[in-house]
């Protein structure tokens, strides 16, 4: 079972992700900031991340780019999940390591099939 980090500083849309994954059948952590994100991923070594950018304290572009600064976390997918989707916004979170974006509010359908693409062997 594959294994999913889901940062949100959210409460609702940590939960709400961690529900559709879970009827999905991933195994599921969360974090609530950038700096529990980073603590767990070293931890758990999990398969990808969902990743808040907009976040107090440590953000998610901050964060980004110190897992794939890291060699221990570096090869894990980071997919941006945010409310932030001009193109700009984009290129911005590839540029802070995010391997993807997926746009709030989420699309299930379209959650889902990122996730599998990321996690494809």
């Amino acid at each position: 079972m594959k294994t999913i980090l889901i940062v949100d500083d959210n409460f609702d849309n940590r939960t709400i992700i961690a529900q559709m994954l879970k009827l999905s059948g991933y195994n599921i952590h969360l974090a609530a900031n950038g700096s529990d994100a980073i603590m767990l991923a070293l931890q758990l070594n999990p398969d990808l991340i969902m990743m808040d950018l907009a976040m107090p304290g440590l953000d998610g572009w901050s964060a980004s780019m110190q897992l794939k600064s890291n060699p221990k976390t570096e090869a894990i997918p980071i997919i941006a999940v945010t409310g932030h989707v001009t193109q700009a916004d984009i290129q911005r979170a590839l540029n802070s390591g995010c391997d993807d974006y997926l746009s709030k509010p989420i699309d299930y359908e379209v959650m889902i099939q990122k996730v599998q693409r990321h996690l494809a062997p």
